[in-house]
């Protein structure tokens, strides 16, 4: 879908301009490109095939010799000519094995057909289509109508799919704007920690002035996506859905939801969506003492816009991302500033986190036909299925002298050489910032200059926790006291507790959070639960994935919701109802699976598991998989209750 309506052929094109743009192209992504311009297999196989990149590195040249890499430039110059003076793309759809192939040559390293899939969806070759429905529910079905609760990435997503197909649909967000996470989350230095050309709607492109981008340029992009499509209207923003009905006499949910002034409402809707996302719900502690503390106190997932921490004394209560893009961001401006750390996280270095994006890679996108999509799928290989190798746990490390398996343990090593580089030795950071789990255990971070924000004299790391507050600071629990003039709470979200506190109430009057309990949720492919028919979950459980870009999983999710819905209409049914055995035996399948993985493992501890210790957020298998097992949804997994004879009567909102 995106390869037609990237770039657009131009017959003046300069070659000279062009040639000054590939001197700089990644020539790994030059390869797959001229299999499909010019049909010739010859530049997937030696001398041509690149070196394997190492970590996160563009690797442009590479790692082939320059007479190599001149005949790759010259040959790809001569294709792209050819292709915008009117000469078609030998390729323009490569199947399985041709993209197996390619997808091999531009890493560098053997990629098998079972990543064909979902990269010939992402990257324009497949994309997604729903089926235009709009004909048959004028005709048959004109009570549907579809309620989207959230108007985040995964709603936006839902409802483009949803226009598209011509089905009804009304959203419903508790915010004045789009965006979710990106429209709620406005502290200092929040930007995203997956390169910005991954983190992107694979029917949007977009030229991104920095490889990881800030919090603006992404809410921006989200809300220009959504008017572009034309989802806007049907978005009542400043609601707050409470609570969902299932009512089996029609066959339909009843939605109540409260209006900004206050008021209750109800609509009746066929199927319902949740989009709440998994970081919905701020986590936010208590302190004793904090009704007398004369500062103030800040979440970082509701980040007033007034806040000027100029020359203010500052505490910070946590490490993990969030708190590690505040406390760089806001270093420099700060009197004092003191993190309070529970527990350490493994950090990454990455090159470009703060990097802009250079001219020529936007002149490359914008004029050389797959070059955007070749370069998206490399970022998509390295940030999403090549690090997932390190998450299963070996079976045989003890025998092997492993901790978790080799690759992990490389990783392990050559983090730790990195905390040592940058902090120069210094033993007591380096013992502070060193953690006790393996890497994997957790999300693993980016470099964005934390360990040499640490270094700062006007920097203190704290591994302690607050006792209490006092009218001007704080003491720790081990008795130690700060003045301060703000506390900055970077303690994350409540993701065991999967829709709270909205209340849906499903087949028999039975409650999802009774089925659910406080932070056990179990959801069929994270997306259907029994007794709950026409209801789907978006971001539901243990469909966090193991790597990459959430918009992703995101799209797969959605192509297979919409899929369902659309069977209600072709085949003029009632309801859609996951049967138990078969969420049980997924359920059961995805337990094992989690339980091989290093997150959980004896002594790792983190959002992922619940009270129980069970693995709630994570999906156990690489982002390929999951997108196989929700790419063709199989009718044999649901229970099909024909439409009876009672209209549904929508009322109008």
């Amino acid at each position: 879908m995106t390869h037609p309506h990237t770039v657009l052929p131009n017959p003046a094109l300069d070659p000279s301009t062009l040639d000054r743009a590939l001197a700089n192209a990644h020539i790994g992504s030059l390869l797959p490109i001229l299999r499909q311009l010019t049909g010739e297999t010859r530049w997937l196989a030696e001398p041509f095939v690149p070196d394997p990149t190492r970590a996160f590195e563009e690797l442009n040249d590479g790692g082939l010799p320059a007479d190599v890499q001149a005949e790759v430039r010259s040959a790809a110059s001569a294709a792209i000519l050819d292709w915008h003076r009117g000469k078609p793309a030998a390729l323009p759809d490569p199947g399985s094995e041709d993209l197996s192939a390619m997808m091999s040559a531009a890493m560098g390293e053997p990629i098998g057909e079972e990543f064909s899939g979902v990269v010939a969806e992402q990257l324009g070759f497949a994309a997604y289509q729903p089926t235009d429905l709009s004909a048959a529910i004028a005709a048959t079905r004109p009570e549907l109508r579809v309620v989207i609760v959230g108007a985040g990435v995964s709603g936006l997503i839902a409802a483009i799919n949803l226009k598209k197909a011509g089905i009804p649909y009304l959203m419903l967000d508790r915010n004045e704007r789009v965006g979710g996470t990106w429209a709620e989350n406005r502290y200092p230095g929040a930007r995203v920690d997956i390169p910005s050309d991954l983190y992107s709607f694979s029917f949007r492109p977009k030229n991104w002035t920095e490889y990881f981008s800030q919090r603006d340029e992404i809410f921006e992009y989200v809300r220009d996506v959504a008017a572009e499509c034309g989802v806007l209207d049907g978005i009542l923003f400043g609601h707050t859905v409470e609570a969902a009905t299932w009512r089996e006499e029609n066959q339909h949910w009843v939605v109540r939801f409260a209006e900004p002034d206050g008021g209750l409402h109800e609509v009746a809707a066929t199927a319902l969506i949740t989009a709440a996302g998994l970081h919905s719900l701020p986590n936010i502690p208590h302190f004793d003492g904090e009704e007398s503390f004369l500062g103030r106190i800040l979440h970082s997932a509701i980040w007033p816009d007034d806040v000027d921490l100029s020359g203010q004394k500052v505490a910070v209560v946590g490490s993990g991302a969030s708190a590690m893009q505040l406390v760089v961001a806001v270093a420099d401006e700060v009197k004092a500033l003191s993190v309070l750390q529970r527990q350490p996280q493994w950090v990454a270095p990455n090159d470009y986190y703060f990097q802009k994006t250079d001219a020529s890679k936007h002149w490359l996108y914008d004029n050389v036909p797959f070059y955007r999509e070749w370069f998206r799928f490399r970022l998509y290989w390295l940030y999403t299925e090549r690090t997932f190798a390190a998450l299963p746990v070996d079976p045989q490390r003890a025998e092997k002298g492993k901790q978790v398996s080799s690759l992990n343990d490389a990783y392990r090593k050559m983090f730790n050489t990195y905390i040592g580089a940058q902090l120069d030795g210094d033993a007591d950071l380096i013992a502070k910032t060193t953690p006790a789990f393996p890497p994997f255990g957790k999300r693993l971070l980016i470099d964005n200059g934390w360990y040499r924000t640490l270094r700062r004299d006007n920097v203190e790391l704290l591994v302690d926790s607050i006792a209490r507050l006092t009218p001007t600071g704080l003491v720790t629990a081990n008795g130690e006291e700060r003045e301060i003039d703000v506390l900055a709470l970077c303690t994350g979200f409540q993701q065991q507790r999967f829709l709270f506190p909205l209340q849906i109430i499903g087949r028999d009057g039975v409650s999802l959070m009774d089925v659910w309990g406080e932070d056990d949720p179990k959801a069929y492919l994270g997306l259907a639960t029994p007794g709950f028919p026409n209801l789907f979950f978006l971001y539901g459980p243990n469909t966090n994935p193991p790597g990459g870009s959430w918009i992703t999983v995101a799209e797969a999710q959605v192509r297979y919701v919409v899929e369902q819905i659309t069977r209600l209409v072709t085949e003029d049914l009632g309801s859609l109802d996951v049967k138990p055995e078969v969420e049980a035996a997924y359920t059961a399948e995805l337990d094992s699976a989690n339980n091989a993985m290093v997150y959980a493992m004896e002594g790792v501890s983190s959002y992922y598991r619940n009270s129980a210790g069970r693995v709630v957020t994570n999906s156990p298998w690489p982002v390929a998989e999951y997108w196989r097992r929700t790419a063709h949804p199989d009718p044999e997994d649901f229970t099909a209750t024909a439409r009876s004879e009672t209209r549904l009567v929508q009322e109008q909102v």
